[in-house]
């Protein structure tokens, strides 16, 4: 049993479990800096039977995400796919023209240091013609692949990437998206149809949201009247966060529901876009 002090802080589950999901399912881990999300769906990842956001103060460690595993939800499943979602700022987009996979170790090194044990693993964003290089913590993976010899690895960003080049059908000339997470901000811009950057940041404080959309806005050359911002997360509609972004961008709104399947959800009360930056992830990976 998952002890109390890490019960998840939001989700919800499907109690009649359709028969499409029993037997081929799929399991997204997905790890940030401080939380840990459980995704449970079908194989093409638009039918959502459990999800679960476990959230800490602290930086996950093989103790939380043990202890997460352990949960008796899991123990319902057999899956026929197990995807470990990298969500932390270990990685970099390299144009897939200039990529060389013997400079890895290399890159990620260089960006963020080798104070830790890792694994590299590089993700073909074709569709972007990006690879984007990443790095997972030895001692959480080898946790998952202990309990699931099967699972693969996929960082976030890319899952993003995947998400916005199927559903972006406008034609807009700056672009923000904006996902809101625990602890943490997830950025994607275009400008032009042109990827600019794809990037976390981490927060401490409400301000800081503000600072780094305000600082990409400058170093891409967008302006705060023309960029269109879509939103979703974490992030409450009745914040002051939220009205003061309204203060600096005309165009910006949270994102339309997605078209998820779900049912008996734990927080009936909170937005669908909460629930967002998660649920899109079983389908990109």
């Amino acid at each position: 049993m998952i002890s109390s002090a890490i019960r998840p802080s939001f989700g919800f589950s499907n109690e009649h479990n359709p028969s499409s999901i029993q037997g081929a399912a799929k399991l997204c881990i997905e790890v940030g800096e401080f939380h840990v999300a459980i995704t449970i769906s079908n194989v093409s990842g638009d039918l959502i039977s459990i999800f679960d956001l476990y959230a800490s103060k602290q930086k996950i460690d093989v103790a939380f995400l043990q202890s997460v595993l352990a949960s008796e939800k899991l123990g319902d499943f057999q899956f026929s796919d197990v995807v470990l979602i990298h969500n932390q700022n270990e990685m970099a987009l390299v144009p897939s023209s200039l990529y060389k996979k013997d400079l890895d170790t290399v890159l990620i090194d260089t960006i963020h240091g080798d104070q830790l044990e890792y694994s590299i693993s590089v993700d073909d964003v074709h569709q972007w013609e990006m690879h984007n290089v990443f790095a997972t913590s030895s001692e959480l993976l080898e946790l998952v692949l202990d309990k699931y010899p099967q699972a693969r690895q996929v960082q976030y960003m890319t899952a993003c990437l995947r998400g916005i080049f199927r559903t972006l059908t406008e034609d807009i000339n700056q672009w923000i998206k904006l996902y809101v997470l625990p602890s943490c901000i997830n950025l994607v811009v275009l400008k032009g149809e042109q990827l600019q950057i794809a990037k976390s940041f981490y927060f401490e404080t409400p301000e800081d949201i503000i600072y780094h959309l305000l600082n990409v806005v400058d170093k891409y050359g967008l302006t705060t009247s023309e960029a269109v911002v879509d939103v979703s997360g974490l992030l409450d509609s009745s914040s002051a966060t939220w009205k003061e972004l309204n203060k600096f961008f005309l165009n910006i709104s949270f994102e339309k529901s997605p078209s998820f399947s779900v049912d008996n959800a734990i927080n009936a009360n909170l937005p669908s876009y909460y629930f967002t930056p998660f649920l899109l992830i079983p389908r990109c990976v």
